[in-house]
């Protein structure tokens, strides 16, 4: 009995332990994420067109080499990531490493090896860098009403648009306050509200950001009160943002059944492996081990995208 009271206070003292870390780790995280990148540099003592272009320059904005590929330059864009060259480099070749033990552990031909992990690899970093720029979006996008009503405040109170566009870069954490300050800074170095708002939906790529920049356009060539505009365009977004949920609570079962549908095959071959490991020997052994696997890798990966398309909603 004293050794089943021992074991109890030691699962609960790690189970402690790990709470305290977890909360640590995370709040740490959440800390970091509440940061305004362009106003902690300006705090380090950088001027105002200094940390301008250092934010655009690590952004990969106007960046020319290895990052001008089109849609591959504006996802690095879009995703906030702020990574310099080395750390670019030193990561791909990580994933590339993980990618070809993989395929070392499916198969020992080593030219299907190189094959499957120059096609993994660069796949599983695209996927990643996409994830990444998802989640800024959404969090932009959640921050954006709350934005826009500082701005009718603002400007009911008497202040010009350009000074609650500022007031936003400097009240509202990142991502959306830095990309209003650079909006600010773009606006302080003469460059037209219309085209700045466009170079941020670039640099964002939300489509409510797009409904913001197309209402201001159109309300400086047609006049109107652009406060009250605003505060309607906030409401709206906040019922789409309302509208999209409900629409994933629905779909929650769908994508839950994808996931797992997705990922049962492989953890069935790694549990068959482990407890049984000569079990697939005679796939290997005929021959034909390679092009079976690869054939079914092909045809999971239809599977997949068909089940991607059948719980992916646009709203």
């Amino acid at each position: 009995m004293s050794i089943i009271v021992i074991y109890g206070f030691i699962f609960g003292a790690v189970l402690l332990l790990t709470e305290a870390m977890l909360r640590r780790l995370f709040g740490a995280r959440s800390a970091n994420r509440e940061v305004n990148e362009r106003l902690e540099r300006l705090k380090a003592g950088s001027d105002q067109l200094s940390t301008y272009k250092s934010l655009l320059s690590d952004r990969g904005v106007g960046r020319s080499g290895l990052l001008s590929l089109g849609w591959l330059s504006q996802l690095y864009r879009q995703s906030g990531l702020m990574l310099s060259l080395p750390r670019r480099v030193l990561y791909t070749l990580v994933i590339l490493l993980g990618a070809w033990i993989g395929a070392a552990w499916l198969t020992n031909d080593l030219l299907i090896q190189i094959i499957l992990a120059l096609t993994i690899g660069p796949s599983v970093i695209l996927a990643l860098v996409i994830r990444v720029r998802a989640r800024r979006i959404a969090k932009f996008v959640a921050q954006l009403p709350d934005a826009l009503d500082i701005i009718v405040r603002s400007m009911n109170s008497g202040h010009p648009l350009t000074t609650a566009i500022a007031l936003v870069g400097r009240e509202m954490p990142d991502p959306i306050g830095s990309e209003f300050g650079i909006l600010s800074d773009q606006l302080t170095f003469g460059s037209e509200l219309d085209d700045a708002m466009l170079r941020m939906v670039d640099r964002v790529g939300a489509d409510e950001l797009n409904l913001l920049a197309v209402t201001v356009s159109v309300q400086r060539s047609t006049g109107g009160n652009l406060s009250e505009i605003l505060e309607n365009l906030s409401g709206m977004i906040r019922d789409r943002a309302m509208l999209r949920n409900k629409i994933r609570a629905i779909s929650a079962e769908g994508r839950i059944t994808a996931i797992i549908m997705a990922a049962f095959p492989f953890l069935l071959y790694l549990m068959i492996s482990t407890l049984v490991p000569t079990y697939f020997d005679p796939v290997w052994e005929s021959g034909y081990g390679t092009t079976v696997v690869v054939s079914i890798l092909v045809l999971m990966s239809f599977g997949l995208l068909i089940l991607y398309k059948l719980v992916k909603f646009d709203f």
